[in-house]
């Protein structure tokens, strides 16, 4: 969800596209649209193995948001369609790479930690080894 808002904010700060009902707020693309799409792709996703009803159904609540911002003058179909494509390719994208996140060198190891800090700007690793 981070990384659709972010990629879905950017967009908009250097896209200047008016909305169809005349307001100055940027329109392209449409944020709701992105998160929404976002979380019915992560639906997808988890469930998609297990319970196909459920994992498709985050897509129909997708497209019904999406749907009523253009049914209230909010969007073009283009913003809506670029946010859909946008939040289901981040999220495909994450679930591409998911391997390196939990990408984990000390799993079979008891004996050691590492842990991230980060505190007051300052970013640091905690490693700890029992003997």
């Amino acid at each position: 969800m981070i990384l659709t808002d972010v990629f879905t904010r950017a967009l908009k700060k250097n896209i200047y596209k008016l909305r169809p009902d005349g307001s100055n707020e940027n329109a392209f693309p449409s944020g709701h649209t992105s998160i929404t799409f976002a979380s019915g792709a992560v639906v997808y996703e988890e469930y998609k193995d297990t319970s196909p009803l459920l994992a498709y159904s985050g897509y129909g609540f997708a497209t019904l948001t999406g749907g009523l911002r253009l049914a209230n003058n909010k969007h073009w179909i283009s913003d809506v369609l670029a946010g859909a494509g946008l939040g289901i390719l981040v999220t495909k994208l994450v679930y591409h790479f998911d391997y390196l996140f939990k990408w984990n060198p000390f799993i079979y190891s008891k004996d050691m930690s590492l842990i991230p800090r980060y505190s007051e700007g300052n970013v640091g690793v905690y490693f700890s080894k029992k003997f």
